[in-house]
């Protein structure tokens, strides 16, 4: 990774290193990244101060009829390939500017995480978020799917999916056994290996890997970072994944829920926050050793989880994971140590500067610039509020959430069951997000209409399982 002080200085590395082409990145409203490349003599002051024009509707933001923006490069966030060192491509992150201000887009993603921070920051509670993220996914040799009037289906193959379901041959895994499972039944080692490699190269600092519970299922998962270097890295981490599995003939989905009766993939995001240095959210003589603010700040979350979940959880799919069972939390309740939990206080950590919680509801599919400062948001507004989890009735809650009655279940709050009904409750509450316009009402309408016209694509579509149950009636 690259931190330029000035063009100068990135003009010298590009000599230095024959770069033959740059490239910029900026990532669209479903979080995936898009990019325009330049032959590398036309890289200059001009260009850096006046920027590339593009169209913003393309992406998703802003309207038609003013869609004109202009990106410029990030000189601070800047790497050359690590996947096809042959390419000699310089990549840079950048910034979306208004045409007509001359501002930063109100709606650029990395500015939105920027304002949500400085909101923190103005409201005195602290002046640093740190993320550990959690990234699951399933590792395929086949993904595809066919939508005609004669044929709707999706099919995958995997040299890991033992057949039947009920044994293990040929060093296959049977349906979800395959936490920490090692070689010769773990047959995604090698793949784990080159994307955590290629990951350091650009300084993305990596915990650990293994397999997880689902046959073809990963995780990776990150060491803590500042929340705007995290966004940064997910959607970076996801790209990065995508590619490499390119160039070992597989397929990586980040889906939730991929494969019928195996575990799904979420993406756990440990959360705290620092003060002059300083981890706020460790109180010795706290509830599970929490602070206030941190209790406070998990209620923020917990409260206003209906509405978040349509930036968290924000594909129809999502909803396909959020089901009893397969430790997806479906309720909105935080213990110690239990992943029935939506909210999970890790029960084995003893380091006051690492005492956290993690937010377990979230999966991949978000876009992480919005996800995660919409949690930030939430979060600031449990504390502006003072909100009490325990005496919302959030919990905690140490027992299997899954195991209690239909009765008992009933007294705790549910998560939407489906985009649709989290969208709902965006609409209906999100005056938490627009503190500061930190999220602008515009994208919100945006986002909401988005989504919408998915569910309404979606339900064009007859479903194999209708077919199967109903076809006879």
């Amino acid at each position: 990774m690259q931190n330029f002080a000035s063009v100068k200085q990135a003009l010298e590395y590009v000599q230095e290193n024959n770069i033959e082409f740059i490239s910029f990145y900026i990532a669209d409203i479903d979080g995936r990244l898009r990019n325009v490349t330049i032959p590398a003599e036309n890289f200059s002051e001009q260009l850096v101060k006046h920027g590339i024009g593009f169209d913003a509707s393309n992406l998703g933001f802003a309207n038609v009829a003013s869609s004109d923006m202009i990106l410029r490069p990030d000189l601070t966030f800047a790497f050359k390939d690590p996947v096809d060192v042959d390419s000699k491509t310089l990549y840079f992150f950048s910034h979306v500017f208004d045409v007509k201000e001359g501002k930063n887009f109100n709606q650029d993603l990395r500015h939105i995480i920027s304002k949500a921070l400085d909101t923190l920051k103005q409201e005195n509670i602290a002046d640093q978020v740190m993320l550990g993220i959690e990234l699951e996914f399933n590792v395929l040799d086949e993904l595809f799917s066919k939508l005609t009037n004669r044929h709707v289906s999706y099919g995958i193959e995997s040299c890991e999916i033992a057949s039947p379901a009920t044994g293990e041959e040929s060093y296959r895994l049977a349906t979800n056994r395959g936490y920490y499972r090692a070689d010769p039944n773990d047959h995604l080692f090698e793949i784990r290996n080159t994307i955590v490699r290629t990951l350091g190269q650009l300084k993305i600092p990596v915990k650990y890997h293994h397999h997880e519970v689902g046959s073809t299922q990963a995780e990776i998962e990150f060491q803590f970072m500042p929340i705007e270097h995290a966004a940064d890295a997910t959607v970076l981490a996801k790209n990065i994944s995508h590619r490499l599995a390119k160039k070992f003939g597989k397929v990586i989905s980040f889906l939730p829920k991929l494969v019928p009766g195996e575990a799904g993939n979420g993406m756990h995001v440990h959360q705290f926050l620092l003060k002059n240095g300083k981890n706020i959210f460790h109180d010795d003589n706290g509830l599970y050793k929490l602070s206030g603010i941190a209790l406070n700040f998990l209620g923020g979350i917990l409260k206003h989880s209906s509405s978040l979940l349509a930036f968290t959880n924000p594909t129809t799919n999502s909803y396909r994971r959020l089901i009893p069972g397969f430790e997806a939390p479906v309720k909105a309740v935080f213990a110690e140590g239990n992943r029935s939990a939506a909210i999970r206080i890790p029960g084995y950590v003893n380091n006051p500067q690492e005492r956290r919680f993690e937010f377990r509801t979230i999966d991949a599919t978000c876009n992480p610039y919005l996800a995660y400062a919409a949690m930030l948001m939430a979060g600031i507004d449990g504390v502006r509020q003072k909100i009490d989890p325990t005496k919302e009735g959030f919990g905690p809650f140490e027992t299997n959430l899954y195991d209690l009655s239909p009765e008992q279940l009933k007294k705790i709050q549910s998560f939407p069951n489906s985009l649709e009904s989290a969208l709902n409750h965006l609409e209906a509450n999100h005056d938490y997000l627009l503190l500061n316009d930190v999220f602008p009402q515009d994208l919100i309408d945006k986002w909401i209409a988005a989504k919408r016209k998915d569910i309404d694509e979606m339900r064009r579509i007859p479903h194999p399982w209708e077919v199967a149950r109903f076809y006879d009636i």
